[in-house]
């Protein structure tokens, strides 16, 4: 009677450790879903933010040709000065709508020995990012755009070195 006593507890013991063992997989396996639905899910807040953030330049550079309209109604004869006008102000809004880059104040609040980060925050993305093969300059940010609509656009350059703004070329406004 004993042996079967020890026999019938080895198996019950053994069935409940491999109990343990398939739900340990199985909590295993849920928490890697968790973690694969996690990393899906800050990847489309991402892409959110860049369909929205687009939107909000779309709307304003629409609201500017809106205003230019509103101000500047098409004349009854010859509309194709009208429409190069309008042309031109779209133009305008929409570099202006790429970022406070194109407002002079916020080059004077760049500093030299600022992050890369700090500067991008407050200039904006640069339009061009470029690796320098000179020996005082890492990357360079690019600024440029026609603010003014007359096919001269201006720029402006971060220059990077040690990951640490190295020098600055402010746009001539």
């Amino acid at each position: 009677m004993r042996p079967l006593f020890f026999i019938i507890a080895t198996f019950l013991i053994s069935g409940y450790a491999y109990s343990a063992d398939a739900n340990q997989a199985t909590l295993d396996t849920i928490l890697a879903e968790i973690r694969a639905l996690n990393e899906k899910v800050s990847s489309l807040e991402s892409r959110l933010a860049q369909y929205e953030e687009n939107a909000e330049i779309a709307a304003e550079v629409s609201l500017a040709a809106a205003a230019y309209a509103a101000k500047n109604p098409p004349p009854k004869g010859s509309k194709d000065k009208w429409y190069e006008s309008l042309r031109i102000e779209l133009r305008k809004a929409d570099v202006r709508a790429s970022g406070a880059w194109t407002i002079p104040e916020t080059w004077a609040r760049v500093a030299l020995k600022m992050s890369p980060e700090e500067a991008v925050a407050i200039l904006g993305e640069p339009m061009l990012k470029k690796f320098s093969l000179r020996k005082d300059t890492d990357e360079i940010f690019i600024y440029q755009g026609d603010l003014d609509g007359t096919g001269n656009p201006i720029k402006g350059e971060i220059r990077i070195r040690h990951n640490r703004v190295a020098k600055i070329v402010v746009p001539n406004f």
